[in-house]
C-alpha cells in the first residue's frame, strides 16, 4: 500500500472568536489558493489515489477536496475520526487496512499527523521526528499493508516546493 499523508492547509488562526468551537474553523482564502498550487505539484510525483480518506473536520474536508479535484476527481472522500487531533492511530490503521486498496492519501492535523507517521514507521516505542507544514505531504509504502512500525517513508515534501515544483512545470 501507498499511503499519502497531506496536513490541512492554512486555516483561520486558532482562538479567532469568530468560531467558538476550534472544529468549525474553516481554510482562509489564502491557504485555499496555496494548497491548490501545492496539489498541482503533488499531481507531477505522485500516483492517483484510489481512496481519500479525511478528519472530518472543515479545514481537513476542505483540504482533501481540493486534493480529490486535483488528483482524482472521480473518487469520493471518505471520514475517518481518528484522523482529528488525539484520534487513535491503532484505530486509523484499522480503517485503512479495511479500505483495502493500493494507494490512499489521508488529510488531517498537526502534531496527531506526526505522531502517526513516526507510529507507521517505528512503532510504538520509538519516536521519529517528523514535521508537516500546513500543506505538507509524505509518501509511505507498506509491503503488506500499513502497520505499526511496517512503513518506510518514501518522501516528505512541504508546501513551498510542492508549490514549486507546480511553476516549474505550468511555465
Amino acid at each position: 500500500m501507498e499511503l499519502l499523508i497531506v496536513r490541512h492547509a492554512i486555516a483561520v488562526e486558532h482562538g479567532d472568536p469568530a468560531y467558538k468551537r476550534d472544529d468549525d474553523r474553516p481554510l482562509t482564502p489564502e491557504g485555499m489558493h496555496k494548497f491548490r498550487l501545492a496539489a498541482r505539484g503533488l499531481r507531477e510525483f505522485t500516483e492517483k489515489p484510489d481512496r481519500i480518506v479525511s478528519s472530518p473536520l472543515i479545514r481537513a474536508r476542505q483540504t482533501a477536496e481540493i486534493l480529490r479535484d486535483a488528483l482524482a476527481p472521480d473518487v469520493k472522500i471518505e471520514f475517518c475520526d481518528d484522523l482529528v487531533p488525539g484520534g487513535d492511530f491503532g484505530r486509523a490503521v484499522t480503517f485503512l487496512r479495511q479500505l483495502g486498496a493500493e494507494r490512499v492519501a489521508i488529510v488531517g492535523h498537526e502534531p496527531h499527523l506526526s505522531g502517526f507517521t513516526s507510529y507507521l514507521l517505528v512503532g510504538e516505542k520509538c519516536k521519529a521526528s517528523v514535521t508537516y507544514k500546513k500543506g505538507g505531504a509524505a509518501l509511505i509504502t507498506f509491503p503488506n499493508g500499513p502497520g505499526a512500525g511496517h512503513g518506510t517513508l518514501e518522501w516528505l515534501v512541504q508546501p513551498s516546493a510542492l508549490r514549486e515544483i507546480a511553476a516549474t512545470h505550468s511555465a
